[in-house]
């Protein structure tokens, strides 16, 4: 049943005559209530705190929103940025956590640092320390939170981490930090069901904003519980689904092991939901040593690493959003264009007849004998072209599980950001941001990186 729609047109056709009067000098007086309250509550410190922080968002023009030429709040540059980042699903992944971590973390420590007059070096902490308290966090989980529970992991640990890095960069106390955090515990959120659409890079932006949210509203005076991430009814326990989760992992393991070595930081060479890419490795594999003619294949086979359907939800798409997260798609436009790039995710691409024509012919299951086990248990995929003349062409593709840097070299990540960045910034502005990224710890405030990318 289609209860999300099912809700919509109940409340789009319901009118006041639908309901009998008892109801509805019940909702009059619980209005009364609500308003009384509110009345009685804005002589409270929190509002005073809450107006003084929407007056000064209103009017500011503290941070770049990168490639749009103007400044906005902090905050509001957080939830841009981060959903900007995270538009295309270009955006790197860490292994322990299935989050896209800078999508979420760069946003709120470059809006911060821009606003506060920050330092690259500065900023840079704030996201190494973001990034450990995210993972940290996260591998105290339980396997249900990634693989059976729904939720899309880089919202809310992300809000996690943004608030840790804000905090660091805004010189919070521990008190302040805590709290930060925990605030921004309760903004967490991002339901993976709305994958394949503009909410989930949303999921990217928000986090990011309420990381810097938190830290400001903190730093001003507003509170949070001290251990909303541990608590009885806190972040752990809710989103591990009540059980399988060890909260003990996070005072073990935080400052102890590295995760950005540990989990490292796995850098996209395609445009898509990253649980296709060993699929798409494979297939590029086979491309490299036969002409594979795609009228002549009969069936592809793809076996993976984890349950179907995680993030490759949609089997059948029919719009380039959908594209990205559908392993179907991704290996058709392998196969009919021999690349798999920005150009391949347009309506037109997905819609084309030949591509829907080998969608129904590609079916993802999961390596046999790891059905119900958790997500990357393995870490490799395996795709079987199976031709019309009987013959079967195989390859594998497995995950590079070691190193901070994954899948690249830092002159792949150059080229990457000129191919992305050709179309707004000249050759010489691309340089010098490139310079400035590669000697951020030098303490360069980061205000003159921000303007080399507002432009």
């Amino acid at each position: 049943m289609d209860i999300t729609k099912r809700i919509a047109e109940y409340v789009t056709a319901t009118d006041i005559e639908d309901f009998p009067p008892d109801a509805i000098e019940a909702a009059k007086g619980a209005i009364m209530d609500c308003l009384a309250c509110m009345l009685a509550g804005s002589r409270e410190d929190l509002s005073d705190i809450l107006c003084r922080y929407v007056a000064a968002e209103s009017a500011a023009h503290a941070a770049s929103v990168v490639g749009r030429g103007f400044r906005t709040s902090a905050a509001n540059a957080a939830l841009v940025n981060g959903a900007m980042a995270h538009a295309l699903d270009y955006d790197d992944i860490t292994q322990i956590t299935k989050t896209h971590p800078t999508a979420v973390l760069l946003p709120a420590a470059m809006a911060v640092a821009e606003e506060t007059g920050a330092s690259g070096k500065e900023m840079l902490l704030g996201y190494m320390s973001g990034f450990e308290v995210a993972c940290a966090v996260g591998e105290a989980l339980s396997e249900a939170y990634y693989d059976d529970l729904g939720w899309h992991p880089t919202g809310p640990l992300g809000a996690v981490g943004s608030a840790a890095a804000a905090s660091r960069i805004m010189s919070l106390d521990p008190e302040q930090t805590a709290m930060a955090i925990s605030l921004a515990a309760s903004q967490a959120s991002g339901l993976r069901q709305n994958f394949g659409t503009m909410t989930k890079p949303f999921h990217a932006g928000d986090a990011a904003r309420a990381g810097v949210v938190s830290a400001k509203l903190v730093r001003d005076g507003f509170t949070a519980s001290a251990d909303a991430l541990e608590g009885r009814f806190g972040f752990i326990r809710a989103f591990s689904g009540g059980q399988g989760f060890d909260s003990q992992q996070i005072e073990e393991n935080l400052g102890n092991k590295l995760y950005l070595v540990e989990s490292g930081i796995e850098i996209k060479k395609y445009p898509c939901c990253g649980s296709a890419h060993l699929a798409l490795d494979a297939t590029f594999d086979l491309l490299s040593q036969a002409a594979i003619d795609p009228a002549a294949v009969d069936r592809i086979d793809v076996m993976v690493d984890f349950d179907p359907p995680r993030s490759l939800i949609h089997s059948r798409p029919v719009s380039s959003l959908e594209g990205k997260f559908s392993m179907q798609y991704c290996l058709a436009a392998a196969l009919l264009d021999r690349r798999v790039g920005l150009q391949s995710f347009t309506d037109d691409q997905v819609m084309r007849p030949e591509a829907q024509a080998m969608i129904p012919r590609i079916e993802m299951r999961r390596i046999p004998g790891n059905e119900g086990q958790p997500s990357w248990t393995e870490g490799y995929h395996q795709v079987d072209v199976q031709m019309k003349d009987g013959s079967v062409l195989r390859q594998q593709a497995h995950r590079a599980n070691s190193g901070a840097l994954r899948g690249v070299t830092m002159e792949d990540i150059r080229d990457k950001f000129r191919d992305c960045s050709a179309q707004l910034l000249s050759e010489g502005t691309t340089a010098e941001v490139l310079s400035r990224l590669e000697s951020l710890e030098e303490g360069e405030p980061v205000s003159g990186l921000a303007d080399l990318l507002r432009t």
